[in-house]
């Protein structure tokens, strides 16, 4: 085991008893607030999300703020991507580090406890739930993660009643504005109507078409190149799932990957699957799975009231990042509608609803219900331009089939640039621009 000396070395070049905070870093406060109402409550709170997704930015932001109204010195930080960690990783480790940080630094008094990637640590719920159950401690932990698995079913039960989840996502089109400086007009767009926005709607589609095609993953904003995104996608496909799950056949998971990437947003038939990569029906499940853990791939059932059907039906395919589905374009030319329909799902999810597809006669994009996941709140198409009478009789009359057989009294159409109001039937359809309704969302 490392020494004691050793290790107060790398927790002193960590964190910041000693020296200023003056990080310049895109505030992201639906994220911040979040945190620091879960904090009050003295929850376990655990950041998931892709790597480099910004989780350690929020853990330096909350650091930044919490330093406003607390002695730094109840603030104990650990990044265990340090390499100098590697070889003890250990539950001996962590218990080792916390206890030189009461000895050397905060001996007694509440101490806000930072953990960042701390699935490294194999069994660190035991340490966590051991020092949340002292009576006489008072730690109010937040971990980060970089696999959906950091909270399995087993590691949550023993956190059962604990813990807090929250999933960081990429860069959403109001965080992107704000990086780059954009964003002062529209901080109070739920009171801003659409004619309102449309007087700067140059300057707004201008940032928007920057915007679905590229990389929103905040460490590759200024310089996404092909081969950094390749790279990154690597990272995830041999660190977060190869080896994370002892996979042998990394080819064929990689190959795997890049389908799915020329294929976001269409329907995945684990049959066809099987049958285009030659394994059994098991392991492209198991393999969609470890995708989705690692937050590269999401898998989008289909809306039936016969929950059968819906496990049973193939599912719709969504990426992370647009940005890596443009990785792949060279070779397999992802449509702009395929690019829309992506960010709108990422959107939903990013705003905390569950979502399906439909599927009767005709199709709709998304079933999205509300945030407490039980009722169904509106449905979705979307779809580049409607100046096609073919396409937008498809697309009105999926929605609408949708509608009646939901019950709902309403839906949407996103596009590019559209904006109108329709009734058809009894329906209420609401045609909206995507990049307003990515600013607004009314």
């Amino acid at each position: 085991m490392i020494k004691k000396p050793a290790l107060f070395a790398i927790l002193r070049t960590q964190n910041f008893w000693h020296r200023k905070v003056d990080f310049d870093y895109t505030f992201r406060p639906q994220y911040l607030n979040k945190i620091f109402e879960y904090l009050k409550s003295r929850a376990i709170v655990v950041l998931q999300g892709p790597r480099r997704v910004g989780k350690t930015v929020l853990l330096r932001l909350t650091i930044q703020n919490l330093m406003h109204s607390i002695d730094p010195k109840q603030i104990l930080y650990v990044n265990l991507e340090d390499f100098r960690l590697y070889k003890f990783y250990s539950l001996e480790l962590l218990d080792l580090i916390y206890s030189v940080y009461r000895e050397e630094i905060n001996p007694s008094g509440p101490v806000y406890f930072l953990l960042d990637e701390i699935q490294n640590i194999e069994k660190f719920e035991h340490f966590l739930r051991t020092k949340y159950d002292i009576p006489e401690e008072t730690i109010h932990f937040i971990i980060t993660g970089s696999n959906s698995t950091l909270l399995s079913e087993e590691i949550s039960m023993r956190l059962t009643g604990r813990f807090v989840r929250l999933e960081i996502y990429p860069f959403s089109f109001r965080e992107y504005l704000q990086y780059h400086k954009e964003s002062t007009e529209i901080e109070d767009s739920s009171t801003i109507e659409y004619f309102n926005l449309e007087i700067h709607k140059a300057k707004w589609k201008h940032w928007f078409n920057r915007y679905y095609k590229n990389c929103m993953i905040p460490e590759y904003l200024e310089n996404p190149t092909q081969e950094r995104l390749q790279e990154y996608f690597d990272n995830i496909i041999l660190k977060d799932i190869v080896g994370r799950f002892h996979i042998r056949n990394a080819r064929l998971i990689k190959d795997l990957g890049i389908y799915f990437l020329s294929n976001v947003a269409n329907l995945a038939s684990q049959n066809l699957l099987r049958k285009t990569f030659d394994v059994s029906i098991n392991t492209i499940k198991i393999y969609m799975e470890y995708m989705e853990s690692a937050f590269l791939f999401f898998q989008v059932k289909k809306y039936d009231f016969s929950y059968k059907k819906q496990i049973t039906s193939p599912r719709k395919i969504y990426c992370i990042d647009n940005g890596l589905i443009e990785m792949v374009s060279f070779k397999f030319s992802p449509n702009q509608g395929r690019l829309f329909e992506n960010l709108v799902y990422i959107e939903l999810k990013r705003l905390g609803y569950k979502v399906y597809y439909f599927r009767g006669k005709g199709e709709c994009d998304f079933i999205v219900k509300d945030q407490d996941h039980l009722h169904v709140q509106t449905a979705i198409q979307v779809t580049v331009e409607m100046s096609n009478e073919i396409t937008r009789n498809h697309e009105i009359s999926g929605l609408i089939e949708a509608l009646k057989e939901l019950n709902l009294e309403e839906g949407y159409i996103l596009t590019e640039d559209e904006y109108s109001t329709m009734f058809q039937e009894e329906f209420k359809i609401k045609i909206r621009p995507l990049w307003y309704w990515l600013l607004k969302k009314d």
